[in-house]
């Protein structure tokens, strides 16, 4: 009669313990879908903070292409030790109205353009680019769908948002 007694403690033990890490999984499983849900957010949330400094970087690019002349190309002067990996300096190409411009709008290029202007690399920032169709826009797409262009003519940036 007592090694039954215990054996059904046991059995209850042993059920109480799977309930116990059922119950854990659910819990981990709720944290889990939070927390993949808030990436999106948090993709958004960086192109935001990027398209301010995209528009600070413009804005302090067209400044120095004005009191150095305004010539065709320049080298940007907080960017002086910085290269691209392959030793080439970081020298833009510049528009008639002072705006960053590439000679031929590519994918590659629009990155290239990213990261001289913005210092970090595309596939860390986990954005897409894209070309305009019309060949004067540089798109740059987060995973949930928010785009920031850049027109390279007319320096105009623009932030669009599914929210």
């Amino acid at each position: 009669m007592r090694s039954q007694q215990q054996a059904d403690s046991e059995l209850i033990q042993v059920y109480g313990k799977i309930v116990a890490i059922a119950v854990m999984l659910l819990i981990l499983a709720v944290l889990g879908f939070r927390f993949v849900g808030s990436v999106d957010k948090v993709s958004a949330q960086g192109l935001k903070i990027e398209h301010a400094r995209l528009l600070n970087v413009l804005a302090m690019v067209r400044s120095q292409w004005m009191t150095q002349g305004r010539p065709k190309q320049m080298m940007l002067d907080w960017s002086t030790t910085l290269s691209r990996g392959d030793g080439e300096q970081n020298i833009i190409l510049m528009s008639n109205q002072g705006w960053p411009t590439l000679d031929k709008v590519t994918e590659s290029s629009c990155n290239q353009l990213w990261w001289q202007l913005l210092g970090t690399k595309n596939n860390i920032a986990q954005v897409v680019t894209l070309q305009g169709p019309d060949g004067d826009i540089c798109s740059f797409i987060a995973s949930n769908g928010d785009r920031l262009s850049y027109q390279l003519s007319a320096g105009r940036v623009v932030f669009l948002t599914d929210h």
